[in-house]
């Protein structure tokens, strides 16, 4: 059991190493004061007191930013051109991602609805027709929670982070913890399903920027105005197991679609310097390219922005053993290959747009220079009739001010 009492200290809620990775000192603007800060310390920045418990502010650093930070500055910042990972790197690196997109979930009212997931699917279900009894089965609870007695949000939200903790992240290791919670395992196997790529802002003229949420992602086309249901995928899936006869391929295909399920977006991306950035592709874009020549596969142009297939690309992987059968068989001695994908100015601009319309508080560059293309970009987006999501007001006359410009960058 964990008790959790706020601490006093100033905890980065963005990961200090990672803020060092885009500048000595960084610009901020607050969307809700429309202040904008430059030069401010990296001891300044994203921190709060009494973000974590003392107990989990010191875990979080001893159990996985310490080896997360000496994987980043040793391997994945130092490569040019390709990223090779062992196995133990790679859980290292998704349970890195596991605890972004958990500790993303400050806002404790938003864990609740995590906690709340499976019974307002069932809900759900029974709204769009199924009863209850076929309700209840198709969105069976994985386990049963631990009720903590007079467990507070911030307790529980301690609790999801304490348990990814204590294992390696993967969504097996969670269902041991005796203080298993819903969002943990849940979004284990969200990270576990995707696939990593590695891509580089366009960087000379671009940098990525940075916020308190730390990542984002891309549900399929569409932008901020239009209803997203992320549905292209899976209806095109379903569509494809009624069809096919093959048993074997209707196991890939059925596996695929819990693969989808649970990753229902494009991808998702976190930012871990100015130049570089972590993404998690859908698993879908890995069987798009492995079976393009047996089934007449969507168009990227329907799903996504980024239509640069290159993106999407798979890693190539180096197994101990040989994979024969649909569950992989792995090994501590396999290694995972990435090829770095440059981003072009246009593409580098629209992944920042992402950033920016996903955002609590605060966003953060290392100048303004580098990043107002991209701040340009999300106006030219929420243009007429789309309504923005977030309010840059007070930020464009800034930029108005100091380039003594109209937006048109």
């Amino acid at each position: 059991m964990i008790i959790s009492i706020k601490s006093m200290k100033n905890s980065h809620y963005v990961p200090q190493f990672i803020l060092k990775k885009f500048s000595d000192k960084l610009c901020l603007y607050n969307i809700k004061t429309g202040e904008f800060k430059e030069n401010v310390k990296l001891e300044k920045a994203y921190a709060e007191k009494g973000f974590y418990s003392d107990d989990i502010e010191d875990k979080l650093n001893i159990k996985l930013e310490m080896h997360f930070a000496k994987l980043l500055s040793e391997k994945v910042l130092k490569c040019d051109n390709t990223i090779e990972l062992s196995r133990a790197e790679l859980r290292l690196v998704k349970k890195f991602l596991l605890i972004s997109v958990i500790r993303s979930m400050g806002n404790e009212q938003f864990l609740q609805k995590e906690k709340r997931f499976y019974d307002d699917l069932t809900d759900l279900f029974i709204k769009q027709g199924l009863s209850k009894e076929e309700a209840i089965k198709a969105t069976a609870k994985p386990f049963e929670e631990v009720q903590i007695p007079n467990e507070t949000p911030y307790d529980y939200w301690m609790r999801t982070i304490d348990v990814i903790l204590a294992t390696d992240g993967s969504p097996e290791e969670i269902l041991k913890h005796p203080n298993k919670t819903y969002p943990a395992h849940r979004w284990a196997i969200v990270i576990n399903a995707g696939y990593l790529a590695f891509w580089d802002s366009e960087y000379k003229r671009d940098e990525f920027v940075i916020t308190d949420i730390g990542m984002t992602s891309e549900n399929e086309k569409g932008w901020n105005g239009i209803t997203v249901h992320n549905t292209k995928k899976t209806n095109f899936l379903m569509r494809l197991f009624q069809l096919e006869k093959d048993e074997s391929m209707r196991q890939e295909i059925y596996k695929q679609l819990n693969f989808v399920m649970s990753f229902h977006e494009n991808f998702e991306m976190f930012p871990i310097s100015a130049k570089r950035m972590i993404v998690e592709i859908a698993p879908f874009y890995k069987f798009r390219q492995a079976y393009k020549n047996f089934y007449p596969m969507p168009k990227l142009e329907d799903l996504s922005e980024l239509v640069n297939e290159e993106l999407y690309a798979p890693n190539e992987n180096k197994y101990i053993y040989p994979q024969t059968s649909i569950v992989p068989k792995y090994h501590q001695g396999d290694r995972y290959i990435y090829s770095i994908k440059q981003l072009t100015r246009a593409e580098t601009r629209y992944c920042n747009t992402l950033f920016l319309d996903r955002i609590n508080t605060t966003l953060g560059f290392s100048s303004l220079n580098k990043a107002v293309g991209s701040i340009v970009k999300y106006k030219i987006l929420n243009s007429y009739p789309y309504v923005p999501r977030v309010d840059y007001t007070d930020l464009y006359k800034i930029i108005n001010n100091k380039y003594q410009a109209s937006l048109s960058i």
